[in-house]
């Protein structure tokens, strides 16, 4: 499942999963939601994969960032 996905899912806003996740900002978490062949995508640091992989309880895994 994608971050987005899961966010989708929980009705969560960019500023809110930005909030859960601690990112810098909306901005941040909108990023690592994009699709993987858009040009401002970003894939999280190994830090921030493990806390998506704990917030979402594992229903996003890092594998999920290179599909």
């Amino acid at each position: 499942m994608t971050l987005d996905e899961w966010r989708k899912s929980q009705e969560m806003s960019y500023p809110v999963l930005a909030r859960k996740l601690g990112a810098a900002g909306a901005t941040v978490a909108r990023r690592w939601c994009l699709p993987s062949d858009h040009k401002d995508r970003m894939i999280p640091s190994p830090k921030f994969m493990r806390i998506i992989q704990d917030s979402t309880h594992g229903a996003v895994q890092p594998n999920d960032f290179y599909r």
